[in-house]
């Protein structure tokens, strides 16, 4: 069964436009250069308002009504009722969810739900705020395009590791084997490490990399993150380096954002990328 409730003031589209149109900035960008360090990525970490300000640039996506109530899925485990609200990294999912599930158990109030987005950091501070509570019987979800799990299990496979045994939401990080530094990308003075949620963008960037410099072709690699490990990572370390890693949205993601864009009023539209 599934229920609403309203958890946080849903706050107008328009507040992630300014923010995600440097985004776009970046999704037009390629340099190709290393940064050294993250050798070991389990080791390192960042300040609280840092780990958000990383996360603040991905969107994901759930249901709600139009009153900004969250959908909540209930299950009866043993004596226990078991509460679920769930984002999505993609955007189709959510509304496969939405086609597939919740308008079968209960179309009438599912006819009533629409998609909305959030951003990754969003959802961090809610689980850190439900983490609070300790009578909570709540958990918040994020569910991982299940293409791009199998992507994540691949290539760990191919590396001689566990791949099956993979669970969680992958990040593709293009990188090179000697020296275990990164290819990043501009913007602006600066150059991030792109970590990746699609694999397609991680090999497109090796792509060009690899005809730019023919001769490092072979020294180069997909690594796969886990999401929540790099939240980890990024909560327990002061490592400088950490702080140029750049979270690319999906594809998916990315037409999204300029969806928003172009339909935002004048007033409102957020002001032209930094020339490259």
């Amino acid at each position: 069964m599934f229920e609403l409730v309203k958890l946080l003031k849903q706050g107008a589209v328009m507040k992630f436009l300014l923010r995600w149109g440097v985004t776009l900035g970046i999704a037009g960008s390629v340099m190709f250069a290393g940064i050294s360090g993250m050798g070991n990525l389990s080791a390192m970490a960042l300040p609280q308002e840092q780990v958000v300000k990383a996360l603040q640039e991905v969107p994901v996506f759930t249901l709600t009504n139009n009153k900004g109530e969250f959908v909540v899925l209930s299950t009866q485990k043993e004596s226990k009722t078991l509460s679920q609200i769930g984002f999505f990294i993609s955007k189709q999912d959510a509304q496969k969810f939405l086609d597939n599930r919740l308008k079968k158990e209960n179309p009438q109030l599912a006819n009533t739900l629409e998609i909305r987005p959030l951003s990754l950091a969003d959802y961090y501070k809610l689980v850190l705020e439900n983490k609070k509570k300790k009578d909570s019987n709540v958990a918040f979800t994020l569910v991982p395009n299940q293409q791009q799990v199998e992507s994540a299990r691949n290539l760990l496979t191919q590396s001689g590791q566990q791949g099956q045994q993979f669970n969680g939401i992958p990040l593709f990080v293009p990188k090179f084997k000697k020296d275990n530094s990164y290819l990043t990308i501009p913007q602006g003075n600066e150059r991030f490490i792109p970590f990746y949620f699609d694999k397609e963008q991680a090999l497109a960037l090796l792509d060009a990399f690899k005809q730019a410099v023919p001769q490092e072709a072979a020294n180069t690699e997909i690594q796969v993150v886990n999401l929540y490990g790099l939240i980890d990572t990024l909560n327990s370390s002061n490592d400088p380096t950490l702080s140029k890693i750049f979270l690319f949205p999906s594809r998916e993601s990315i037409e999204f954002i300029r969806s928003l864009v172009q339909k935002a009023p004048a007033n409102n539209q957020t002001p032209a990328a930094p020339k490259k």
